[in-house]
């Protein structure tokens, strides 16, 4: 399916909070990196921040480190090498309080992929005797419920946020196999102002047909509306966009599936992918 990004007074706007889809969240998770593409014979490190906000590549909420009171998280961030393997050197994500920010060693020609190691996450949902609604980041049977819960019910919540740095040229990305992400032709570093795209959305490695993206571009603080663009992957996972201006962009998706796992009610698959379009 094709879609242009247009300006906001040809195909109006959509609000963040507005969309009643997974991916429609309070807040979106992004990872930025000060370059997608760097050039040279020395090694070259890019920065990488990491957040979570309503307006868009603007940090607001850090990822808290696991050990309390720490500065820093090695276990935040993971680094696919154009070799396909893990980057060996330790990913150390500091703790900025409204951001991370890391320094990923690119040695290899060709793509990285750099992605967030999350593993699944459960959330119970519930209401409490007064009907007030709450939540529990634990499963059903550890969670801490108030006497008299009603309405409890869990997800699992499968999470991709990630994005792409090239060195000295482009190559087949490593795909992370699990969750939702995205894939070729188009290659995610290839990207300008006017050219048409095509990428393919896949789900644990295979191809995600019928699943609703958002499209949103960024530096949302410089203009009065979010310019949210919404298209769907055809039977094969693939869609099309042609970007009209030259800017980041967030690509969000989301999917419900029917749990195989007992005492789990919803499954829902999230992607927060960060790309850079050039100019023409």
């Amino acid at each position: 399916m094709k879609l242009k990004l247009l300006k906001t007074a040809l195909i109006g706007a959509v609000t963040f909070t507005a969309l009643a889809s997974g991916y429609a969240q309070a807040h979106a998770r992004w990872l930025m990196p000060s370059h997608t593409s760097l050039s040279g014979e020395k090694t070259h490190y890019v920065m990488i921040d990491a957040s979570i906000s309503n307006e868009l590549f603007s940090p607001d909420k850090a990822y808290r480190p696991k050990e309390k009171g720490a500065e820093y998280d090695d276990n935040l961030l993971i680094a696919l090498a154009p070799d396909g393997k893990p980057v060996e050197e330790t990913i150390r994500a500091y703790y900025l309080k409204r951001k991370n920010s890391a320094a990923v060693s690119l040695t290899q020609d060709g793509t990285y992929h750099i992605a967030m190691q999350q593993k699944p996450m459960l959330m119970t949902f519930y209401k409490d005797k007064d009907g007030n609604r709450g939540r529990v980041f634990a499963g059903k049977k550890e969670a801490d419920l108030p006497a008299g819960a009603t309405e409890v019910r869990t997800v699992k919540s499968i999470a991709t946020v990630d994005t792409f740095v090239s060195r000295n040229g482009t190559s087949k990305p490593t795909l992370l196999g699990q969750g939702l992400e995205i894939s070729g032709p188009t290659h995610p570093n290839d990207l300008f102002a006017g050219e048409e795209a095509k990428f393919q959305l896949l789900m644990d490695g295979k191809p995600a047909a019928d699943v609703e993206l958002a499209i949103v571009r960024g530096s949302a603080r410089y203009r009065n509306e979010r310019n949210e663009v919404k298209v769907t992957t055809d039977k094969k996972g693939f869609f099309t966009v042609t970007f009209a201006h030259a800017d980041m962009y967030l690509i969000e998706a989301s999917v419900d599936q029917k749990p195989t796992e007992a005492d789990i009610d919803n499954v829902r698959y999230s992607l927060f992918t960060t790309l850079e379009v050039a100019p023409e």
